[in-house]
């Protein structure tokens, strides 16, 4: 008899143990698996080069997001065409929320392009965190005083007008060629890439550079060349005096955007967890200050607001590309 209720009651321990098993995969431990990530360092996957202003300012917002995340969030640059390595490995990367990528409007154009095999779909959003604006600079000694007498020349003389710009499909692309088919003007768009864009423009070598402002920015305070407009809604804190486009009679309000994504699938708990926190760093004084130097507008998005916002910019990118005969 002893030995009936002893069987009994181990059957009735392991039934007790593989309903919490069960209990625990169904949600009541979802709450642990949280608190659990991230269980090593995190790995912000940054398709841009190092010293830029994209990786400026992700190493930066990484050191403060460490700060409560527990664990280290280490910035990693994946570079090569035009960010489409970068964003293949995070495509590729295990759903865990330990590999992320620094997300930006490349990967519009890219989709767009067909330069990936994706879209914004394939990844997850994590938070938006700002926008940066893209300015149009010309040397010390170009003739044009603002951008209507720029426009004004480069209709005169069709194809006259040279723009450098980081490379084929990136937003300093996209910028000069809205701008063009808006104001009714031939350009020759030239892909030199962020550093010597800057160095031809200071040259001689091109009429008019499209880069970030941080691109650009010890040239302006050097005197060596002037910007003529910047593609933001409003004027930013760095050139109070610059004008933006809408301002100079051309309708374009287009930005880069940037912000954090993981790979599709990546545990709720994930977003839940980093996403107040990418909040708390991107609304601290000490993030506003640092990215407002470089001219770019911080701007928290929660996840599905960023997912929206992603959307939205996908379809202008298209138009933009389609309208000036780069889709593919």
């Amino acid at each position: 008899m002893k030995k009936r209720v002893d069987v009994f009651k181990s059957g009735l321990v392991a039934a007790f143990l593989v309903l919490g098993a069960v209990l625990f995969v169904s949600g009541i431990g979802s709450a642990s698996a949280a608190d659990v990530w991230p269980f090593k360092q995190v790995e912000l996957i940054n398709p841009f080069a190092a010293g830029a202003a994209a990786d400026i300012q992700a190493r930066k917002l990484a050191e403060i997001i460490s700060r409560d995340l527990g664990q280290p969030m280490v910035v990693r640059n994946v570079l090569g065409a035009g960010g489409a390595i970068a964003y293949n490995e995070v495509h590729r990367a295990k759903a865990d929320g330990q590999t992320l990528i620094w997300y930006s409007g490349a990967i519009n154009t890219l989709a767009a392009r067909k330069q990936i095999p994706y879209d914004f779909s394939a990844f997850d959003t994590i938070a938006g965190v700002g926008v940066e604006t893209v300015s149009i600079a010309v040397s010390k000694n170009a003739p044009w005083k603002d951008l209507k007498e720029l426009i004004a020349y480069g209709k005169a003389n069709p194809g006259k007008v040279t723009m450098g710009n980081s490379g084929m499909g990136s937003v300093t692309h996209m910028v000069p060629v809205a701008m063009a088919a808006k104001a009714g003007l031939q350009m020759t768009h030239v892909p030199f890439g962020t550093g010597l864009a800057v160095a031809a423009l200071m040259g001689g070598k091109i009429s008019a550079s499209s880069q970030h402002p941080a691109e650009i920015f010890s040239q302006v305070k050097a005197g060596e060349v002037r910007i003529l407009a910047i593609s933001s809604e409003k004027r930013i804190n760095i050139w109070p005096e610059v004008p933006t486009m809408l301002e100079s009679g051309v309708a374009i309000d287009f930005d880069q955007w940037r912000g954090i994504a993981a790979p599709k699938g990546t545990p709720q708990a994930v977003a839940d967890k980093l996403s107040p926190l990418v909040k708390k760093a991107v609304e601290s004084k000490e993030w506003v200050d640092f990215a407002s130097s470089l001219g770019s507008t911080p701007r928290y998005l929660a996840p599905a607001a960023f997912a929206k916002f992603v959307a939205a910019m996908d379809k202008e990118t298209r138009e933009i590309m389609e309208g000036a005969g780069l889709l593919k």
